[in-house]
């Protein structure tokens, strides 16, 4: 997996609050497509006071998920600045 699998579960979990039993293979095809859709964008507009170790890259994207804006550049802006704001730690 790209991403922590707990914050992976929680994006999961948030977008598909019906599916209850998701499988592995499931996961593994939504874990890729949160990397295909964000994981560039995260680079992109890296914050040097924010190392991209896998614990924030993980969080970043569970935030941009959370975001209700509609591209993905502006949902992973949104998730720096809430992560900015909040300072999350392990």
């Amino acid at each position: 997996m790209n991403y922590l699998r707990n914050w992976v579960l929680a994006a999961y979990r948030a977008e598909h609050p019906q599916r209850r039993n998701p499988t592995q293979q499931i996961l593994d095809d939504f874990d890729q497509l949160l990397f295909s859709k964000y994981d560039q964008e995260l680079h992109n507009q890296s914050d040097s006071s924010i190392p991209l170790d896998l614990f924030n890259r993980s969080i970043l994207v569970y935030f941009a998920t959370r975001s209700e804006a509609v591209t993905a550049t502006t949902k992973v802006k949104h998730a720096y600045e809430f992560f900015r704001n909040t300072r999350p730690i392990p």
